[in-house]
């Protein structure tokens, strides 16, 4: 049985976050628990879990950051807004030791015909995006991430929240090293309180954004030339 690291992110929803760490812990199937808290008015604390309590808000991207950190291969990437029963937690750890090459999820997304953001996958299909709501996927793909994303600043630099769309760079990572799409899952989530959401505050923007980064990724998977990709940012 693989060892298993899970990575959350904390910002303005604690009490989730512990909730969401009591119910690994119980589990069994999470033997590390990585918190990074980009809240710096309130340090956040936790018996079982390793905690990063950082001096700045520093983005979305630092959900990997924290995964370099893992002791183990096998990472877990969880959102604060949802949790995962220990029967959901076990069908994509094993789903993932079955095939550890690409990222398994729940929530899935695909270009629609004119490339834009996008499609919902969901049920047991290949994905092209898998969104960090909860995804399990090799630690390597988070070292790999960061030697990617700087070919996308351009488009990041207008990302809210910061880092915003990096589950289709990550999606994309782990494509351009398998060479196959990723898959999600049917599995029982259940969703948790979730206020203080962003994207939902500027849905159009938040599409907007993620086009940009979609189809420049698709365009970096395929090959472009730099130049290309930077053509894309006008699109």
């Amino acid at each position: 049985m693989n060892q298993v690291t899970g990575v959350i992110l904390n910002w303005k929803r604690p009490t989730n976050v512990a909730r969401i760490l009591s119910g690994w812990q119980a589990s069994g199937i999470v033997n590390e628990a990585i918190v990074w808290n980009n809240n710096p008015a309130a340090t956040f604390r936790h018996p079982w879990a390793n905690v990063v309590n950082a001096a700045q808000d520093m983005g979305l991207y630092t959900r990997f950051a924290a995964a370099c950190l893992a002791r183990h291969d096998c990472v877990l990437i969880q959102d604060d807004d949802l949790e995962l029963p220990a029967e959901s937690l076990r069908a994509l750890v094993d789903a993932w030791q079955d095939d550890p090459d690409i990222i398994h999820g729940v929530f899935g997304r695909a270009p629609k015909p004119d490339g834009s953001y996008a499609r919902n996958i969901g049920g047991d299909a290949d994905s092209p995006v898998v969104l960090t709501r909860v995804l399990v996927a090799h630690r390597r793909y988070a070292s790999q991430f960061f030697q990617v994303a700087p070919a996308f600043d351009d488009i990041q630099q207008g990302g809210k929240p910061v880092g915003n769309g990096e589950d289709i760079i990550f999606s994309y990572v782990a494509r351009k090293a398998s060479g196959r799409l990723n898959r999600v899952h049917r599995v029982a989530v259940n969703e948790l309180p979730a206020p203080h959401s962003i994207h939902g505050r500027n849905w159009k923007g938040h599409v907007a954004h993620r086009t940009r980064l979609l189809r420049a990724c698709e365009a970096w998977l395929k090959g472009a030339r730099h130049e290309d990709r930077r053509a894309l940012l006008h699109v």
